[in-house]
């Protein structure tokens, strides 16, 4: 199984984030627009893993959130991978990417690099929206509602792909809430 683990959206951001890729249409900016169920913040990919790792990943997750303080990340800007002049990958991100999710992605893929796994980048508190096969074009700018986030629990996904679609589906395997205030 592929998995990784994130924030899912609710649908205020949801709603934020299918506005802006409805302006970048407008904009005919050329691009596969990802699916609005399936837009979310990744914050640790795990890449495939065999199913009997699931309960240990789950777990993992669980006691990173049962220590983590819930709080808001505010999606307010468009943006870019690589960049923006040759956009591969287009999503919408936090211009303050702040100190709980610093911490919160930092602690969860600490946990999981116990559990063997590396990661070469650092977070980036962003949810994509679409990718782009050949960029011809910069990242046309497009207005941004911003929108709050509210992080109050955390989510482990499996990515399945869907070969009629040529594309992938998410399916939530566990989900850990984040503690309401500061643990004792």
């Amino acid at each position: 199984m592929r998995l990784f683990a994130g924030v899912a959206l609710d649908a205020a951001s949801r709603a934020a984030c299918s506005q802006v890729q409805d302006s970048l249409r407008r904009a005919g900016f050329d691009a596969k627009f990802e699916d609005p169920a399936k837009l979310h913040v990744t914050l640790a990919f795990l890449g495939n893993v065999g199913d009997e790792r699931q309960a240990a990943i789950a777990g993992t997750m669980e006691r990173v959130a049962a220590r983590s303080v819930r709080f808001e990340l505010v999606l307010d800007k468009t943006g870019a991978f690589p960049n923006e002049r040759r956009p591969r990958v287009v999503y919408v991100g936090a211009r303050d990417q702040g100190t709980s999710f610093r911490t919160l992605s930092g602690q969860l893929r600490e946990a999981y690099a116990e559990l063997g796994f590396t990661f070469h980048d650092d977070p980036v508190a962003h949810v994509t929206i679409a990718r782009v096969k050949n960029p011809q074009r910069p990242l046309p700018q497009v207005d941004v509602v911003a929108a709050a986030l509210k992080v109050e629990s955390l989510t482990l996904f499996e990515s399945i792909f869907d070969k009629e679609r040529n594309s992938s589906r998410y399916v939530v395997s566990a989900t850990s809430r984040l503690s309401p205030c500061e643990p004792s």
